[in-house]
């Protein structure tokens, strides 16, 4: 192993010396079609393969399939394959749930956290945190202080371990993105409603909008159009059918922060519901007033992109160089992205499964293609007028570090 560390020091020192810089693809990719852009991402091993679909509130403008399931390129990806979406879960389901409780006056984005569960309160040691303070607005902000991440899957009560979980610093003073506050609002969900966060979406969001292809835990009858994310040492196969994210697996699959499966054909529907300000066709989700409300930045913390739950343009522009300052929209670890764009009368979806057969494939230039690619969907719809906030994201030349780095320690 000690060999192995030194000559990926040394690899490593003479590409610093080769390649002092990183290298600037400019956007958008001006001499390249988006289908030849998704097949140089593939190429690069920023993911094996995806589906990329565009629309307005009204039509479907560019819908592509590219690459495979795998990197031994057996099964070729499909438009209507359904993805582990992460955190995307974060907006499409927990999110819309509290929109509609809202909606109901059923939850108070100003109640304390300690109102709807009790266990809350049960680790208030240092009084000087203002445990009691925490509110539904600063989970759905990443406001409330609680830590980003803890493993629960390897505690005895992880249920318990989370409404227990310390926080870091008082609530509404720093932003800090948590899990463990989307956990915690998917439970205060449940128990709002007394349904399950997978039973309430299912009946008051994807089921109205015939969203088929979208659930938690999906049914063995869908395995065949699951896309595998990472592959499990513990159960020494390739993830496929269950949720990839530890806590929510250990959770039983449902959780406010990861689980949700869908296709980008049911986020493109939900997507050209939220363009039409809450409606489709007949039939509506939100009222338009929410939606502005739920998709404005908060302020919470100055200089802040979040919104209540989603996310807006920061300088790294996940969603694109071309977005506007009112779009809204996240991303999930999986390698999954959405972004509405209600000025451009624009979404889109890119929905990748990054982490195969390692979540080390993503690093460093997966970040930078997803950029590209949401880039290149602007431009060629010709919506180019450039958000001087986003910065254009860095591609290295790493071919030799890279591949040293996966063979030795992805």
């Amino acid at each position: 192993m000690k060999k192995a560390i030194f000559i990926f020091i040394i690899a490593l020192l003479l590409w610093v010396i080769i390649f002092p810089q990183p290298v600037y693809y400019p956007h958008p990719y001006n001499s390249q079609s988006i289908q030849s852009v998704l097949e140089s991402a593939v190429q690069d091993s920023a993911f094996p393969g995806g589906v990329l679909i565009a629309g307005n509130k009204n039509e479907i403008l560019i819908e592509r399939s590219f690459g495979f399931h795998t990197y031994s390129k057996k099964a070729s990806t499909k438009t209507d394959d359904i993805f582990d979406l992460a955190s995307i879960t974060k907006v499409i389901a927990t999110t819309s749930a509290t929109m509609k409780l809202y909606e109901l006056n059923k939850i108070d984005l100003n109640g304390k956290v300690v109102k709807y569960i009790s266990e809350f309160e049960k680790n208030d040691k240092n009084k000087s945190l203002k445990r009691d303070e925490v509110t539904i607005k600063h989970l759905l902000t990443h406001t409330s202080g609680l830590p980003p991440f803890r493993h629960f899957y390897n505690m005895e009560s992880p249920l318990d371990s989370i409404f227990i979980t310390k926080l870091n610093y008082p609530p509404g003073v720093k932003y800090k993105y948590s899990d463990v506050g989307m956990i915690i609002l998917g439970k205060i969900v449940e128990k709002i409603s007394n349904l399950t966060l997978a039973e309430y979406t299912k009946q008051n969001i994807f089921e109205p909008l015939k969203m088929n292809s979208t659930f938690y835990n999906p049914p063995e009858s869908k395995l065949n159009r699951i896309v595998p994310t990472e592959y499990s040492k513990e159960k020494g196969k390739f993830i496929k059918g269950h949720v990839h994210d530890e806590n929510a697996y250990y959770l039983g699959g449902i959780a406010g922060h990861a689980g949700l499966f869908s296709s980008a054909k049911d986020l493109a529907t939900f997507s050209q519901m939220m363009l039409n300000k809450g409606k489709l066709n007949e039939t509506r989700i939100f009222d338009e007033e929410t939606i502005k409300l739920f998709t404005k930045r908060a302020e919470i913390i100055e200089d802040n992109s979040r919104c209540l739950g989603w996310d807006s343009p920061d300088g790294e522009c996940s969603g694109g160089l071309f977005t506007s300052e009112e779009s809204y929209g996240h991303t999930g670890f999986t390698g999954t992205s959405l972004w509405i764009d209600p000025t451009k009368d624009l979404f889109v979806i890119l929905l990748t499964n990054a982490v195969h057969p390692k979540r080390s494939y993503k690093y460093p230039n997966y970040f930078q293609w997803r950029q590209l690619i949401h880039s290149k969907v602007y431009e060629e719809l010709e919506v180019t007028k450039r958000n001087r906030n986003c910065e254009c994201k860095k591609r290295w030349k790493i071919s030799i570090v890279k591949y040293l780095y996966l063979k030795l320690f992805g």
